[in-house]
């Protein structure tokens, strides 16, 4: 059968289209975030993956080529920090010139951007940023992300406003950590014209220590903001992992991901393609597919799509949907190898 026949979409074992893919493009990170990669783990003697192991940029823009022709429609760019990663403006240009996708954004924790490459980053073709924000406090930084760098916040929004009209922040909210910030961020970011999510603190991988008792649910947090702020809920997409209520009087929406508390998986229509060419099928997996050597081999294309379209029917994976009533003992693959 020919690469160039192959049904417009395909559907899991749940029902669930594959509609978007979730790339970390490096496992590297300036930052060492309590919630992803603490820094008694990822040290100086942590063993990072080589570069020949690492997917080429045209790999990528080939496996996308590929999955767009079963369903792909969007992708992320994801980490560890995805702009540690050289040229990657040349790879968004790609995926939005060659493969043509409908949307292709980023998440990052900014650090690393300047007014000139947030117009870089625009003119190359990328749709949105999506920038980390666990605290304003300067006194919290180092605690949460493991840094004592401090960047001048406001310059950063002005420029993302700027550039892509609107500024969309993610806070991992976190039990006696950040959780008495969340009206302070929404202060600071209601000046903007943003989206301002806020996601219950996760159990992802096996190095973050996660502690149920540290996770503050999004219906206590919808209670506390309702108590500052008059909010109107929003129409959402089926897929979209949050619930979203506009700010009356405002340019902004509180976006809140309930992944522990009112999880969403019946309606994940997302795969994850870690930066050595494993493809997971759910956040919480212990193991990826390996892609990658199918990608270095002859006449990959068919193979690849067959092996894709496989894995996709057979996933059943409802991690979240039944982490406290089904024992799981093996171990989850860390978020700064997945992408998050």
């Amino acid at each position: 059968m020919s690469a160039n026949f192959v049904a417009n979409t395909v559907t899991d074992k749940l029902s669930r289209n594959f509609e978007y893919l979730r790339i970390s493009v490096t496992d590297r990170c300036n930052f060492r975030c309590s919630y992803c990669m603490p820094s008694d783990i990822f040290n100086k003697d942590y063993s990072y993956i080589s570069q020949d192991n690492i997917l080429s940029y045209e790999e990528i823009i080939d496996i996308c080529k590929l999955l767009k022709k079963i369903g792909l429609k969007k992708v992320r760019i994801t980490g560890g920090e995805p702009l540690l990663r050289k040229n990657i403006d040349k790879l968004i240009f790609k995926l939005k010139t060659e493969v043509m996708l409908d949307r292709v954004s980023m998440t990052t924790n900014g650090s690393l951007l300047s007014d000139d490459k947030v117009s870089e980053l625009k003119k190359s073709g990328l749709d949105s940023i999506t920038l980390s924000l666990d605290t304003l406090d300067k006194d919290k930084i180092s605690v949460i992300n493991g840094t004592k760098k401090n960047f001048n916040l406001m310059p950063l929004l002005e420029s993302i406003e700027k550039h892509f009209n609107i500024i969309k922040t993610n806070t991992v909210v976190i039990k006696d950590v950040n959780d008495d910030e969340v009206i302070d961020i929404i202060n600071h970011m209601k000046n903007f014209k943003s989206e301002i999510r806020f996601i219950e603190y996760m159990d992802v991988g096996e190095s973050n220590k996660w502690d149920p008792s540290k996770v503050v649910s999004s219906e206590s947090l919808l209670e506390s903001i309702n108590e500052h702020y008059s909010l109107k809920q929003m129409k959402t997409e089926t897929s979209s992992t949050a619930k979203k209520w506009h700010i009356k009087d405002s340019n902004s929406s509180i976006g809140l991901i309930s992944s522990i508390t009112q999880p969403f998986c019946s309606s994940c229509n997302r795969a994850r393609l870690s930066v050595d060419g494993k493809l997971f099928t759910c956040l919480f997996a212990s193991n990826g597919f390996d892609i990658k050597s199918v990608m270095r081999s002859d006449n990959y294309e068919e193979k690849l799509l067959e092996l894709f379209k496989k894995i996709w029917m057979e996933r059943s994976d409802q991690y979240s949907q039944i982490r406290f009533s089904s024992k799981r003992d093996l171990p989850k693959v860390e978020m700064s190898y997945i992408g998050g």
